[in-house]
């Protein structure tokens, strides 16, 4: 029998910028430069309308983080982040999961995302979480080899979460 337990999911805020950030270089492929700078982390971080979550494992590292906003009745889902040799052991859908949680607890009917269209992996993760397609930015990802991809705009709804 494994003694082993998942991660612990917690609030996160600027006093965990330092790990928030160590944790978005690690997730975030350099060849598109998605990951934010530590000033636009901070930032967003310190809004009244933002809300952030870490995924901390038993050694109380950070291991994955969310990083979401509310607009009145939804919430976007801004940042979602796991370190890339914790993948594949269900933390990234935990993390979504809470995600949706706290955003229906604020009252929100959806949550929305936007994803690279050629990130695979993240689009079967939301679309396996209850997301579907509603929209498409065309060319707003550019790649370092300078080819473009288009942005994929996803949305939850949330009412199902009362049920």
């Amino acid at each position: 029998m494994s003694t082993l337990a998942g991660p612990v999911i917690a609030p996160a805020d600027e006093r965990h910028l330092d790990a928030l950030m160590a944790v978005m270089r690690a997730g975030f492929d350099p060849d598109f430069g998605e990951a934010w700078s530590s000033p636009q982390l901070f930032g967003t971080l310190g809004l009244g309308t933002s809300f952030a979550r870490r995924a901390i494992n038993a050694q109380d590292e950070t291991i994955g983080f969310t990083l979401s906003r509310a607009a009145g009745p939804e919430v976007e889902l801004l940042l979602i982040a796991v370190e890339p040799r914790r993948r594949g052991q269900g933390i990234g859908r935990l993390l979504l999961e809470t995600a949706c949680t706290d955003a229906w607890r604020r009252g929100a009917g959806e949550i929305f995302l936007e994803v690279r269209e050629n990130n695979t992996p993240a689009r079967a993760l939301y679309r396996q979480s209850g997301f579907v397609e509603v929209g498409r930015r065309a060319n707003y990802y550019t790649g370092s080899n300078g080819q473009r991809f288009a942005a994929i705009t996803m949305r939850r709804n949330l009412a199902l979460l009362s049920a």
